[in-house]
């Protein structure tokens, strides 16, 4: 068995009135296939953008994104910026945890000298330190996302 934990970031391709439906949608599809899979994470999204961290069997991730994930019409620039072995999983109680914007998140970014969430701006020293701010954020549920 090999654990991996996954990072990718794409850019919406919906209307600022459809995201909530999308963010249902993806999180109540995420869940089902997830649960069925054996796949943890967190989804989070602000200013346009998907950031989704996924965990569990390699292949079984590595399938989701290149079979399901880069063709979901609602993504666009679909990009892998995290991959590594893991040992335990960080969303074992979540088979898609759903992180809101809020302040800690917006600090976290400001604190990196970058004035709005944009997930491609991430680097190798400042995702450990994101991925552990999502663990500890509260879950929402998307219907409850102020856009």
């Amino acid at each position: 068995m090999s654990l991996i934990g996954f990072m990718y970031a794409s850019k919406t391709n919906s209307e600022h009135s459809q995201i909530k439906q999308d963010l249902i949608d993806i999180l109540t599809e995420a869940v089902k296939f997830n649960s069925q899979n054996d796949i943890t994470g967190v989804l989070y999204y602000g200013n346009g953008y998907f950031l989704q961290y996924l965990e569990g069997e390699k292949e079984q991730v590595e399938t989701l994104f290149y079979k399901s994930i880069l063709k979901d019409s609602r993504h666009q620039n679909c990009e892998i910026i995290f991959l590594e072995p893991s040992e335990q999983r960080l969303f074992k109680h979540w088979s898609m945890k759903f992180a809101p914007i809020n302040t800690k998140i917006k600090d976290f970014f400001f604190h990196h000298h970058v004035d709005e969430f944009n997930p491609y701006l991430l680097n190798t020293n400042s995702i450990p330190s994101f991925i552990e701010l999502l663990v500890d954020q509260p879950n929402l549920k998307a219907d409850q996302y102020q856009v």
